[in-house]
C-alpha cells in the first residue's frame, strides 16, 4: 500500500469563515477585543438547533497535558503565584511533560571529564512540578550535552560542537555524534535509573524532539532510518530509529533491573514535525492533501520508516500546526486545524504488516499549534481556536496532546484564569478518556460541539453572536464563546 494517501473527505469550501479572517485584518487589535464581546440580545430567538444522535458514536480516548517549557515554575515570583498556577494546572492538565536539558533545565553532564552525570538539580524541580499537580509526569530524552553532538554539514563534514554550544543555535541543528552513542545511551540509563525510581516514578519517555540535528543537508531529507553512521570519528550520520532503538532498549533494561515491568514502561517517537505547505509547486509536497495544502512527504517518510524498523515503541509521537511551512494559509485557521485529523487519519491507513502500529498505537502529538492568523490578541478567538482543534484530537482518536508551555491558561500575576484553561478544565472534567460520545450536527457551521450522555460542549467559530437550541434549551453564545452546558 502505497504511504502517501489522497483525501478528499470534506467538501465544505469554508468561504464564509475565509472572509471573517480577511475581515478581521481590518481591525486593530483594540478593535478586535471589542468585537470579541459581541453577545446575543435578551430578545433574540433561537437561530441554530444542535442535533444530538441518540446512541453513542464512538468512545474518547484523549488527554490533555502541558510541557513544562521555561523556569517560571521552579523560579516563581512568589510562592502565591506558584501555588495559584499548580492549582490550575491540576484542574487542567493530566501529563507534564519535561525535556531532560533545554527549555528550562540545565546541562545534566556538562564536564566530559567527570564519569558520572551530578547535575540533578533543575530537573529535580522541574519533576517536582508533576508531583506537586498530581499530573503524570512526562520526560522527553533531548537535548544532550555538547560534548556528545555534531552538526552535519553540506559537504559531508560535521562540526562538533564546543562548550560555549551548550543552548547556543547550532545545539538544535546537531545529533549525537556517532562515535559518542555509548555516552548519550549512559546518560539515558542513569535518568531512567533517577526517575523510574520513587518518588518520581516516570513511566512515559518520548525520544528526542523534532528530529533536530537530523536534517541532512545533503539529501534534503531526514535522517530517519537505522543507519549507524560510521562510528569511527566524529560523525553525525546516524539514523533516528537506530538511536531511538537503542534508548528504548535501553529503557525497558533499566525498568526490568528495577523490578518494574517492562511493559509499564511506555517509549515513543519519532517526534517529527508533519509540515504541510500551500504551494503546489513545493517540491516536497505528498498526495497527502486537503483546504489547507499538502504534508510534507518527508515528515511522512519519517514515521512509516520508524514504524517499519523500531525495535518496538508503545505509543506514535508527532508534532505540528495549522501554518503551512511556507508561511501562506489557503484557508480560515479553523479550517487548517483539520490536517491535525488527517494526520491520524494517514497514519491509520499504512498497512499494518509492513508498519506494525499503524493502527493501533496510541498517537500523542508532542506539540501542536492552533494560531488564530489575525486575531492573535484576542484570547476569545484564540481559546474558541485551541478548542475546536481539542475537538479534532477527540474526534480522530488521538490519545494525548501536549500544549507547548502554560502562558494561555492565564493571565499574569497574580494568575487569573484565562478562557482557555476554562475550556481545558471543561474537557477534562466533562470528557476524559473513556467518555462515550454522540455525534453532533448543527445547522449553522459557525456552532459546532461535542456530545457526551450528561454534557455539550458548544464553540462559536464566528464573530457574530447566535442563540443554539440545545435539546429545548436557549444557549446564548458571544462571538467566540466556548460553553458547557447539561444535558
Amino acid at each position: 500500500m502505497s504511504r502517501e494517501k489522497q483525501y478528499n473527505r470534506r467538501q465544505v469550501s469554508g468561504v464564509a469563515l475565509a472572509a471573517l479572517s480577511s475581515f478581521l485584518l481590518l481591525f486593530t487589535s483594540d478593535e478586535q477585543m471589542a468585537f470579541s464581546s459581541l453577545a446575543p440580545t435578551p430578545d433574540m430567538p433561537p437561530d441554530t438547533t444542535l442535533h444530538i444522535a441518540t446512541t453513542s458514536q464512538h468512545t474518547s480516548a484523549f488527554t490533555l497535558g502541558m510541557s513544562d517549557v521555561d523556569t517560571n515554575l521552579i523560579y516563581p515570583q512568589s510562592s502565591e503565584q506558584a501555588s495559584q498556577i499548580k492549582h490550575l494546572l491540576a484542574q487542567s492538565s493530566s501529563f507534564t511533560n519535561i525535556h531532560i536539558m533545554g527549555w528550562g533545565a540545565d546541562d545534566p553532564w556538562p564536564d566530559p571529564a567527570q564519569p558520572e552525570p551530578t547535575n540533578w538539580s533543575t530537573l529535580d524541580k522541574k519533576l517536582q512540578i508533576a508531583l506537586d499537580t498530581g499530573t503524570t509526569p512526562v520526560i522527553t530524552l533531548c537535548e544532550a550535552p555538547w560534548w556528545m553532538k555534531g552538526r552535519l554539514n553540506a559537504d559531508g563534514s560535521t562540526t562538533r560542537l564546543t562548550k560555549n554550544d551548550d543552548f547556543a543555535d547550532i545545539t538544535y541543528d546537531a545529533r549525537v555524534l556517532d562515535n559518542h552513542m555509548s555516552d548519550w545511551l549512559h546518560l539515558v540509563q542513569r535518568i531512567a535509573e533517577r526517575y523510574m525510581a520513587p518518588p518520581y516514578n516516570v513511566r512515559y519517555f518520548q525520544v528526542w524532539n523534532e528530529l533536530k540535528g537530523y536534517y541532512n543537508p545533503i539529501t534534503n531529507n531526514w535522517d530517519g532510518g537505522k543507519s549507524q553512521g560510521d562510528p569511527t570519528g566524529d560523525n553525525a550520520r546516524h539514523g533516528y530509529t537506530y538511536m531511538y532503538n537503542q534508548v528504548y532498549t535501553t529503557l525497558k533494561q533499566v525498568a526490568q533491573g528495577q523490578g518494574i515491568d517492562p511493559p509499564q514502561v511506555k517509549v515513543g517517537g519519532p517526534y517529527v514535525v508533519m509540515d504541510s505547505w500551500a504551494s503546489t509547486n513545493a517540491p516536497d509536497r505528498s498526495n497527502v492533501k486537503d483546504q489547507y495544502g499538502a504534508l510534507d512527504r518527508r515528515s511522512l517518510n519519517v514515521v512509516a520508516t520508524w514504524l517499519a524498523e523500531k525495535l518496538g515503541g508503545d505509543f506514535l509521537t508527532i508534532d505540528g500546526g495549522n501554518v503551512n511551512k511556507d508561511q501562506t494559509n489557503l484557508t480560515d485557521p479553523f479550517t487548517a486545524t483539520e490536517k491535525f485529523a488527517d494526520v491520524v487519519q494517514w497514519i491509520r491507513s499504512l498497512d499494518p504488516h509492513t508498519y506494525p502500529g499503524a493502527t493501533t498505537l496510541p498517537i500523542w502529538w508532542a506539540e501542536w499549534y492552533a494560531i488564530p492568523f489575525a486575531t492573535e490578541n484576542n484570547p476569545d478567538y484564540n481559546n474558541a481556536l485551541k478548542t475546536y482543534t481539542l475537538l479534532q484530537f477527540i474526534n480522530s482518536g488521538v490519545s494525548v496532546a501536549l500544549a507547548w508551555g502554560y502562558d494561555d491558561l492565564w493571565y499574569a500575576n497574580p494568575a487569573t484564569p484565562g478562557p482557555w484553561y476554562g475550556s481545558a478544565n471543561a474537557i477534562k472534567e466533562h470528557f476524559p478518556a473513556g467518555t462515550p460520545l454522540y455525534k453532533t450536527s448543527s445547522t449553522s457551521q459557525d456552532v459546532v460541539a461535542l456530545a457526551s450522555k450528561s454534557s455539550v460542549l458548544l464553540i462559536n467559530k464566528s464573530l457574530l453572536p447566535h442563540v443554539v437550541d440545545v435539546e429545548g434549551k436557549h444557549v446564548p453564545l458571544r462571538s467566540f464563546q466556548v460553553v458547557v452546558v447539561n444535558r
